[in-house]
Formats: structure tokens, sequence, C-alpha cells
């Protein structure tokens, strides 16, 4: 039997078994531990949640509004911005529900995933570990209190790792839960895929570990995943006739750079650890690959391996195929969400081992937990950005006109908040603004670098007369102008 299964069974074995009434002590202990943890992370979302939606959580809103019947979620709604659970929960409350309503299915989905963290994590100071992190964590705790897709799929990463492992142990009907979870994680986000290409990578390096052999890779493979492909086929058949019929939409798309790159994963490292912004992207990424490498080297857990995998391996893959997007660093999550992991494991065993290495535990586990807390207080005074003060001023006194540099992504979110608190303002386009003369001007981008006065060639001017802006990883800036001349 392959020494990292007997490792993984002794170390479950140590969590779970029964005996002493001192062991049972330390269960009733962990268990009280783990509930506060879960307690806390669902407190920092709901703080989270608080504010105005912005622009992408308002999109996928806006996408449901034709829509007569909910199965047209999954044919008729070809865009990458409609993450099929989270629009199927859209569609049940309604566009005028409260933001903190609108947002609770991924508030819901996050608390679970810390639950999953602590639940598939080897060893009681691991447990604890992980939860914290994974409770505390800025990235996790933004994700998990916005309207989108991206709680779900953090979850369901942990939950198809987890079953995996079990279809490793036992076969039988873990197969089918584990087509289960990879379903689920495709209907919060299509971005599952990535999770789906690591979890298939390391079932095929621990076949070829254990067999070296080509064709016991591939039965295993077929095995371990055709249910999964049967079960998600429905769904791709539902986007291939919906992409047919209506096209098949990106929000958008940025060309590919290592810089993009650096930025995008380097900054996931950056969040998820609460590290300062003196320290490089490139150095984020170099030293998180070299210590997984590096742990992956020495290590006798099968777990190093698929920590290996996805966290230097997958994002090496999408340097490598040159992917659009990447300065983003939610395209990372699933990357961060085995960081994560990984991270809580290291911890609890600095902790079972005593000594100084619980002494450099803890202090790591300080270090993570003060650096969040400063990017939470960041995140909770300036949240996403504030919108439908600047709707309710343009419209209180009628209906009015106005024009943006964003037409789209402007237009879209002054409609929401205009229908919500049922006042009108009219979008003068770009190319009409001096035919149009709208009564305000509204300026998206980095708020402090907008003057205060903004003239046109058409004698046509406006003064500065408030700011929108926003912390982190969602939002955009807005400076609104009133008409001057």
């Amino acid at each position: 039997m392959d020494a990292s299964i007997v490792d993984h069974k002794v170390a479950s074995a140590d969590v779970y078994r029964s005996g002493s009434a001192a062991t049972q002590q330390w269960s009733y202990s962990l268990l009280l531990v783990i509930s506060g943890v879960v307690l806390v992370g669902l407190i920092l979302r709901l703080l989270g949640a608080r504010g105005d939606l912005w622009h992408d959580e308002i999109w996928s809103i806006t996408l449901l509004k034709p829509l007569t019947s909910i199965d047209q979620i999954f044919w008729r709604v070809n865009h990458d911005n409609n993450h099929f659970l989270n629009s199927i929960y859209q569609y049940v409350v309604g566009p005028d529900a409260a933001p903190l309503v609108q947002r609770g299915f991924s508030i819901t989905l996050s608390g679970c995933t810390v639950i999953a963290a602590a639940a598939i994590s080897r060893g009681r100071w691991a447990m604890i570990g992980s939860a914290l992190l994974f409770a505390l964590s800025y990235p996790m705790v933004h994700y998990g209190s916005e309207a989108r897709g991206y709680a779900g799929l953090a979850l369901f990463t942990l939950v198809a790792v987890a079953l995996l492992e079990r279809w490793f142990d036992k076969r039988g009907a873990y197969g089918v839960a584990l087509a289960a979870a990879i379903l689920l994680g495709f209907l919060s986000h299509l971005t599952m895929v990535e999770t789906v290409v690591v979890l298939t990578a390391w079932t095929a390096w621990l076949s070829w570990r254990g067999s070296r052999s080509l064709i016991v890779v591939n039965k295993e493979v077929v095995q371990a995943f055709l249910p999964a492909f049967l079960a998600v086929l429905p769904l791709a058949a539902a986007m291939l006739v919906g992409a047919r019929l209506f096209s098949f939409n990106i929000g958008g798309f940025s060309s590919f750079s290592l810089e993009k790159f650096a930025a995008g994963y380097g900054g996931m490292i950056r969040y998820l650890f609460g590290l300062p912004d003196w320290i490089g992207d490139w150095t984020c990424v170099a030293v998180t690959c070299i210590l997984v490498l590096a742990h992956a080297g020495v290590s006798r857990d099968r777990r190093a391996s698929l920590c290996a995998i996805g966290i230097v391996g997958l994002p090496a893959l999408m340097a490598a195929a040159h992917l659009p997007n990447v300065e983003f660093p939610r395209y990372f999550i699933v990357s961060g969400t085995l960081l994560l992991l990984w991270a809580g494991d290291l911890i609890g065993r600095g902790f079972d081992a005593g000594g100084k290495r619980r002494l450099f535990a803890a202090g790591m586990l300080v270090l993570v937990v003060g650096g969040n807390a400063a990017l939470l207080a960041h995140f909770y005074e300036h949240g996403r950005g504030s919108y439908s003060g600047m709707v309710d001023e343009m419209t209180k006194s009628g209906a009015a006109t106005y024009a943006t540099n964003a037409d789209f992504r402007t237009g879209m979110v002054v409609d929401y908040f205009a229908a919500r608190i049922g006042r009108q303002a009219s979008l003068v386009t770009q190319d009409k603004i001096c035919a149009g003369r709208a009564d305000w001007l509204i300026l998206e981008g980095d708020t402090q670098k907008q003057p205060e006065r903004v003239d046109f060639d058409c004698a046509l001017a406006y003064g500065r007369v408030g700011a929108s802006t926003f912390w982190g990883l969602s939002g955009l800036g807005w400076t609104l102008y009133s008409r001057r001349d």
C-alpha cells in the first residue's frame, strides 16, 4: 500500500479516534473552536456584504431581466457573467431584494467553505489553522460576500478534493459523489475547469507513481472522472444549444503579459496572507512556488503533490497558454484555495511538533491574521464603491441626463439604481455629448487623478461635486460632475 495513504489513514484516525476523557474533551474543545471560527467568518462576510452592489453583480442580475422561466438561465443567458447557481438564486429573490439578501447565497456557501476546510484537514491543529485562514483571509471574505459564483467555486473545489481522496481509498460510490461536486462547481463558476485539470493531473500522477503503466493511468483517470463527464454533459449541451441560438459573450478580454500574470497571481498571494505592498509580485510568486515544490519534494503525503500541481503547475500552464485577463486575482482562486489548504496544514504540523516549530507556526499565524485584519479594515472602509447616492443626487430634482466615459458599464449601474428608487436618468452617449448637453457627467477611473473641472470644445463645462472610491478586488471609481456652463 502507498505510504502516503497509510499516513493519511493514521492521521485521520488520530483526529477522530474515541478513547480517554482527555481525548473526548479535546474533541469537544475542537468543535467549539471551529464553531467559533465559522461564526467569526460569517460575521466578517456579513460586514463585507454591506453597501451597494457593484457593476459585475448588477450585470448578473441584468442578464436575468428578459427571462420568463428559470430554465432559460441554462440556455438563454449565454454569458461568462452568468454563474448558474447564483443566477438561480437571484432569479428567485428578485432584483429588488436588499443587497444583503442578494449576497446571502454566497455568504452561506463561503461559511460552508470554512467548515469544509477544517473537515478535510488532517490533525486537530491543522483543522484550526485551515479554518482560521479560510475564515479570515481577505479574498475569501471578499468573494464570500459578493453576489457572484466564486464562493461556490472555492467550496466545491475543496469538496472535490476530499471526495477524490476517498475515491483513491475506497472507489465505489465516491465517483458519483465526486461527479456531483464537480457539477456543482461548474454551476457555481465555469472556472471549475481549472479544478478538474488539477484533479485529473493529480490522479494521473498518483496512478503513474504507483503503477508506472500508462494503461493503468488511463484506466484510473477514466474511472474517476467518467461520472463527472456524464454529469456535466447536459450542462455543456444546454450551453452549446444556447450559443448556437443566441451566441456566447465574454465580458471582456485583455491581452496576456508576464507582468499582468505576476500582478494577478502575486496579488492573490499577497491578499491571501495579508502581505505588505512592498513585497513584489514576482517575489510572492517565486517564494510560494519554491516553498511548495520543496515541501512536495520531501513529503510523503500524497496531498503535497496535489498542492504542487495546483499552486505551481496550474498557474504555469495558464502562463504558457497566454490566457487573457490574468491581471485579475480572481482567476487564480483555485490555486489560492489550495494554497490556503497547504498553509493550514503546515501551520498544523508546526503546532503538532511543539517547541520552536510551534512558536514559529504561531508567529506566522499571528502575522497572517494581523495582515488580513488590516486588509479587511480597508475593505470595510471603502467597500466596492457607492453608486446609489450619486444616482439619487442626479435625479432628486426630477428626470436627468448624464454622460460618461464608460457608456456600457456606467449606463447599466445608473439604470439599476434609478429603477430601485423610481427615478429616471437618461444616458447621453459619448458621440453626442456636445449635442445632448447632459446635466451631469460621470467619469470612471481613479478619482484622485480626475480634474476639478472638465471642459469640452463646444462650450460645455462640468464642475466636480463628488466621488465614489473603492478598495480591493472589486469596484469602480466614479467622479460626479454637474454642468456649469
